[in-house]
């Protein structure tokens, strides 16, 4: 019973997130019906535990009935919706092409990955250090008070490192306790590979927006065979969730500056970027970003910005905001700040003086991008694809993709040298795990690159793409 206790708990939050996304981009315009499953699972999971932090601003206990009552008033007003609409569903659907042997060779090869990380996470109960120490204590004192006690964040939570981190997974795994009525850890780690196999999905849908099935498929298995990628689908560590609300909301921006008429596509950007925020701390740095870079587009795209586009632009502000400051004001209310970054504030006015932080930290870069040991050799071929591509690397969208890239690392670069604790010990122990977290949009990016090779070789060896 218990099983299937758990799976009512992730259909819950898949069939939340997909009314979300309903109401978002209506019919689920321009996604692809297991691509908006996809979409659909964390996006559940992020809405539905931003309610629950909601349930301790207002001193209430959990209760799923409680909890469900808000996501059945939206599968009405959907309900009503979509029986208004004459074409229910405007879905993406790929081209239709036959299946061939390789598609199924690749096919296999992600089924096994996918099927292994399964069998790693719930193998064994959550046991890695941060994972119990940060993240799962929390979730089984909110199943056992069945709520977040009121003097949770003035007190108990000082007895755990890092009292500041986000609730989002911790209130994930405690709805699925609550679903299943007791503490079982290890099959609440399903939802780890599920966000693995959910990013996967997502990755194959964008690549196949301009690529064949056999290319996106391609590069949907590079994704799931990289070691570090597929560890983390397993260890119950908050990074691979966090990576698939980063590639989400970097997929949905770019594609709204391929097509600023798609304004909705913007929407759904700066929501899974506030969930982003709303997982790991470093989700304010990919805020900042994205943020950073819409202003960079829109500087270099003023004269042909409408008013509707500006007021976009401003709406995914104030949308990012709004999905941040529940939690932000808990963390100012409760006076939770972290350890480390409390004394960082005098440094970032002399940030300079910690230049000599450079040299351990890009040793450590070096060491990740050149060892395969961890990322086969992905990096490599990154290296070499834009050597070899520079025009296609840096054309289009793909610039965007590149600025953002570069946002982000010159943001953790930051974080180290402003870090007041030992840097050779900081990055050693994180920047693996950094590298994760825009992992997905490095091999999409890396799938736009190498798609002109590609169609050049197909066309002038085996014929056009199948």
């Amino acid at each position: 019973m218990e099983i299937v206790n758990l799976f009512l708990s992730i259909i819950f939050f898949t069939f939340a997130g997909a009314n979300v996304l309903f109401l978002i981009l209506p019919g689920w315009k321009g996604v692809g019906r297991l691509e908006g499953i996809a979409i659909s699972f964390g996006l559940g999971i992020g809405c539905v535990t931003l309610e629950m932090l909601f349930f301790y601003i207002l001193n209430m206990r959990f209760d799923i009935a409680v909890i469900a009552l808000p996501w059945i008033i939206l599968i009405a007003i959907n309900a009503i919706l979509f029986f208004r609409k004459e074409n229910k569903f405007e879905l993406f659907a790929p081209e239709a092409n036959k299946f061939s042997l390789l598609d199924a060779l690749l096919s296999l090869g992600i089924g096994f990955e996918v099927l292994y990380a399964f069998f790693r996470a719930l193998i064994k109960p959550i046991e890695a250090y941060d994972a119990v120490a940060i993240y799962a204590i929390k979730s089984k004192i909110f199943f056992l008070a069945r709520g977040i006690p009121q003097d949770f964040f003035t007190g108990l939570v000082n007895n755990f490192p890092h009292p500041d981190y986000p609730l989002n997974i911790p209130l994930a795994e405690t709805f699925s306790y609550l679903f299943m009525g007791n503490l079982n850890d290890q099959l609440v780690k399903i939802i780890f590979p599920l966000y693995f196999i959910c990013t996967l999905i997502i990755l194959y849908f964008a690549v196949r927006r301009f690529a064949s099935r056999t290319y996106a498929l391609i590069f949907t298995l590079i994704l799931a065979t990289i070691p570090q990628f597929n560890a983390y689908a397993a260890n119950a560590y908050l990074d691979l969730p966090f990576a698939f609300y980063a590639f989400t909301s970097a997929l949905f921006l770019f594609w709204w500056f391929e097509n600023r008429k798609s304004a909705r596509f913007l929407i759904m950007s700066a929501v899974m970027a506030g969930l982003a925020g709303w997982t790991k701390n470093e989700g304010l740095m990919y805020c900042a970003a994205y943020i950073m870079l819409a202003a960079i587009y829109f500087i270099f795209n003023l004269r042909s910005f409408s008013r509707k586009d500006i007021a976009s632009l401003f709406l995914y502000i104030v949308i990012i905001a709004a999905i941040l400051a529940p939690w932000l004001y808990v963390k100012s209310a409760s006076h939770l700040v972290n350890t480390d970054v409390e004394k960082v504030d005098s440094k970032v006015l002399s940030i300079w003086k910690e230049a000599y932080k450079l040299k351990p930290i890009f040793y450590e870069f070096q060491k990740q991008l050149f060892g395969p040991k961890k990322w086969n050799i992905l990096w490599i071929v990154l290296i070499f694809s834009i050597l070899l591509n520079l025009k296609s690397a840096f054309s289009g969208v793909r610039k965007y993709i590149a600025v953002f890239l570069a946002l982000v690392v010159g943001g953790y670069i930051f974080i180290y040298m402003a870090a007041p604790i030992d840097v050779t010990f900081f990055v050693k122990k994180t920047w693996s795990r950094f590298l994760l977290h825009f992992l997905p949009i490095v091999v999409y990016w890396l799938s736009l690159m190498l798609k002109d090779l590609y169609f050049a070789h197909r066309k002038s060896g085996t014929g056009s793409a199948s």
